[in-house]
């Protein structure tokens, strides 16, 4: 599309371009009411007869002074008079408009998938590569259509680093003007984050947790009056508090979108309170706490059912996790993942219990730790074969070989 002959949308502009037809008509209204009357003047032979005609000026319309053309548009609007502050406010809020939409429509953000922990990567890549290439023709189009300085802070601006995206069927659905609606709610709540957050750093103080899930959760309950109950659900399970503690604790199982929104409404009504998240001291909001923690395990164990849970509480392991981990570096096969960390499990408790046990000297602790990390290093090898098993001797720390 060339940048210059892209359409100006009137339907994208009726607020901006309403706004502009009363200035216009205030501008056209505040010069005096010429008479429109014919002006005859007394007869004399002498003299031919002369007729004096004034017209009112008329007034503008919007149809008159739009075009397709961004470049006859901005003309037509200095023509007029128009302020450049307010053109550039114009040209800018429709072209923004206008790669809003491309946005919603051409880019799959990462967070539309809200059931999983970790975005898949070639999901990631792509839509930073496609973010990056809509907002570098933008930027080319205003650069040309206005010159340097139109620069403004945008609402869509503020809640990209916020890491909010309206994408996706639901959201990237949107009507412009609740999009408009959404979009400046987040970039209100950003600001009033921002200066809290600006605060602590010069009180020298960490951010209170609580008090971010509290400022998170006011601005949500904004959104229910502009959006309707479908789009609010699928809001809250991208980009509240609650929704992300859900998938940092399941980290690692793969849960399908209607396994992740029935745990999320299971546990919506412990991780949807400010206390859940509290990182103080105070004895009375600890226990309020632990109480919520203890709700959203049981919750956790009747919405997963029983195997699905002994997979979430093995994740919960960082032994496990440290297993998966090294597993991928070094290209174990994932079937063998589990068997790994049950030999690390039990040679880790093995070693705990030889070195608490009150009955053994220390030379015989010594000797014992010595045996039991033998015993590891044999089953392991047997479970990986040769190769694997060298790359993993290679990957210990020298305290540990």
């Amino acid at each position: 599309m060339n940048d210059h002959e892209m359409r100006a949308r009137p339907w994208l502009l009726t607020s901006l371009g309403l706004n502009l037809f009363l200035a216009v008509s205030w501008w056209v209204a505040r010069e005096p009411l010429e008479d429109t009357t014919v002006v005859i003047p007394a007869y004399r032979p002498e003299t031919d007869i002369k007729t004096n005609v004034f017209v009112r000026r008329e007034n503008f319309t919007w149809n008159q002074i739009e075009s397709t053309n961004y470049d006859t548009l901005i003309k037509n609007l200095r023509t007029l008079g128009c302020p450049e502050q307010t053109i550039r406010d114009i040209i800018v809020t429709d072209v923004d408009r206008e790669f809003d939409r491309r946005r919603a429509t051409e880019i799959v953000a990462p967070d539309y998938q809200w059931w999983k922990s970790d975005p898949d990567p070639a999901i990631v890549q792509a839509a930073a590569t496609q973010a990056q290439a809509l907002e570098d023709e933008r930027r080319r189009l205003l650069n040309s259509l206005l010159g340097p300085g139109w620069e403004n802070i945008s609402d869509y601006s503020v809640a990209t680093r916020a890491g909010i995206s309206l994408t996706g069927p639901v959201l990237g659905e949107l009507s412009p003007s609740v999009k408009q609606n959404v979009l400046a709610i987040v970039a209100q709540e950003q600001a009033k984050m921002d200066s809290y957050l600006q605060n602590a750093r010069q009180n020298n103080q960490p951010p209170d947790p609580m008090e971010v899930a509290r400022m998170r959760d006011q601005f949500l309950g904004q959104l229910v009056t502009v959006l309707t109950p479908d789009q609010y659900e699928e809001f809250i399970l991208r980009y509240s508090p609650g929704a992300q503690a859900v998938r940092q604790q399941m980290h690692g199982m793969n849960l399908g979108p209607d396994q992740f929104r029935a745990l999320y409404n299971a546990l919506a009504p412990a991780v949807s309170q400010p206390v859940y998240y509290y990182a103080g001291s105070d004895p009375e909001l600890l226990k309020q706490q632990r109480v919520l923690q203890a709700a959203a395990e049981d919750a956790t164990k009747t919405a997963l059912g029983d195997q699905l849970y002994a997979t979430y509480r093995l994740e919960q392991d960082p032994l496990y996790r440290s297993s998966q981990t090294l597993a991928s570096q070094l290209g174990i096969p994932p079937e063998r993942v589990r068997p790994l960390y049950q030999i690390n499990r039990t040679t880790e408790s093995e070693l705990e219990r030889i070195r608490v046990d009150p009955t053994l000297s220390a030379d015989e602790k010594v000797e014992a730790l010595a045996q039991t990390q033998v015993d590891q290093q044999q089953s392991l090898q047997q479970l990986l074969g040769p190769d694997l098993f060298d790359k993993w001797l290679a990957a210990q720390p020298l305290s540990a070989k």
